[in-house]
């Protein structure tokens, strides 16, 4: 019997297009199914046989499956470490609570900014008058009584730098509720000898009266000028006059006029007024002088290459003090570099009592009828010391100490057998130190005593 095929077709896919590959064998084209055909044009035989050809990928794909799964960690990630942080948290909680508590607890950290400083004789031992703004570190926004940020005035153990008396000035509310600022001048503090009174100025419009011998500060501003009427409109401003010109103060009322006030007299003086009464002469005062000597630095640039001087000389001055009122002490000519008579014909004698020596950024510290106490620094180098000399009524030298250089030396003061300076010394970090020195009168043997911190702290009341 013949065997006899028509369009064989694929039994698997059922293509007509396939290759023989022998008699009876064949494989499809499309699917590459091996078949066969029996004779009896019965059975048809199946060879499943498939040869897949990887179908090619997206150049992407790899880098798309690489950031899911990077999206995955990032999304994991964040929410694991949240979890771990809240249970280090909550085991930790306690712990750190306590240690909050217990600093708080402890110590509250005080910063201070000095805008004044000034050594005072209290009751025969040295005290430091000062005033500051306070910073105490309590936490932002938070208020508490027992610690108020403001502008305080108080005083100081110049020994022991213990605070001896204290007051809150203005506190750091009020002060910007009231538009008021403690110092947006500078400071000032002066002792009065014919008044025997310390005065304190404030922001130019408050005056305070200082009482060394209670350590007691009080707001003169208007009982000073009680019963002038020409004072009754109030403070505009106020000021110390020049020390060549008298102890008081110019004062400015709130009609813009201008007065000149003298403590020591009570007597408040017209602009003309003052002007007048420093022209008098001795012979008009009406036995309101008496005389006086002090001593003088003069200090001389010794090239035009300077302005802090150079050269010195000290000077003896006799002359007719108008007692607690004006007058015109400026006897010192700076075109002729020599003293001569001012307006009022107040001087009696002047002259040098020791030949010219070397010395820069000089200034007297204290002086009376026995003392001149006076600093200055050897050259003009940045690092030189600063030089503390004490010299006799007749110009001699009694004794001489050098100390690291000071950025500026303050006021100083004779309590006993001892004279009292302090003086700062700038730092990089910007917080100053101001320290202060006691110097024995006979052999000017000196010691460092209180450190003026600008940041401590105290105990948590």
């Amino acid at each position: 019997m013949t065997t006899k095929i028509k369009a064989v077709k694929c039994p698997q896919c059922g293509s007509e297009k396939h290759e023989k590959i022998d008699e009876k064998r064949f494989r499809c084209k499309s699917c590459s199914t091996e078949f066969y055909i029996d004779d009896d044009d019965i059975n048809i035989n199946v060879n499943h046989r498939y040869e897949y050809k990887a179908i090619p990928s997206s150049p992407f794909e790899k880098y798309l499956n690489m950031g899911a799964k990077v999206g995955c960690i990032a999304l994991v990630s964040p929410m694991v470490f949240i979890f771990i942080m809240i249970y280090i948290g909550l085991s930790s909680n306690n712990s750190i609570s306590n240690s909050i508590t217990d600093i708080t607890k402890d110590s509250i950290e005080v910063r201070d900014n000095y805008y004044c400083l000034s050594l005072i004789d209290y009751n025969g031992k040295p005290c430091l008058f000062y005033l500051t703004e306070r910073d105490y570190s309590i936490g932002y926004g938070e208020e508490n009584p027992k610690y108020i940020n403001g502008t305080y005035l108080g005083f100081r153990d110049a020994i022991s730098g213990q605070i001896l008396t204290e007051q809150l000035l203005i506190s750091e509310k009020d002060s910007r509720n009231r538009n008021i600022s403690i110092t947006t001048s500078i400071p000032e503090i002066r002792y009065f000898y014919q008044a025997n009174r310390y005065f304190f100025i404030a922001a130019k419009r408050f005056v305070y009266e200082i009482n060394a011998k209670t350590l007691t500060i009080s707001n003169v501003s208007k009982s000073l000028f009680k019963g002038k009427d020409a004072m009754n409109t109030g403070i505009s401003s106020i000021q110390f006059i020049n020390e060549d010109y008298g102890e008081g103060f110019e004062v400015h009322n709130n009609l813009a006029e201008t007065y000149f006030y003298f403590p020591a007299t009570n007597r408040l003086y017209t602009e003309e007024a003052y002007n007048y009464a420093r022209e008098l002469s001795p012979k008009q005062l009406n036995g309101e002088v008496k005389d006086t000597v002090y001593l003088d630095l003069q200090q001389e640039n010794m090239s035009n290459a300077t302005s802090d001087g150079g050269r010195l000389r000290i000077w003896k001055i006799n002359a007719k003090f108008h007692n607690g009122d004006p007058q015109d002490f400026s006897f010192y000519n700076w075109i002729s570099k020599s003293y001569g008579q001012a307006r009022g014909d107040r001087l009696v004698s002047a002259k040098p009592i020791n030949n010219w020596f070397t010395g820069f950024n000089s200034k007297m510290l204290y002086r009376d009828k026995h003392y001149i106490l006076i600093t200055f620094r050897p050259t003009v180098s940045d690092d030189a010391n600063s030089v503390f000399q004490l010299r006799d009524k007749n110009g001699n030298i009694l004794w001489t100490q050098a100390l690291d250089k000071f950025s500026s030396i303050g006021n100083a003061i004779l309590c006993g057998n001892k004279f009292w300076i302090w003086g700062r010394r700038n730092h990089h970090d910007g917080y100053d130190e101001n320290r202060v020195y006691s110097f024995n009168v006979k052999d000017g043997k000196y010691e460092g005593k209180t450190f003026i911190l600008y940041k401590y702290n105290i105990k948590a009341k």
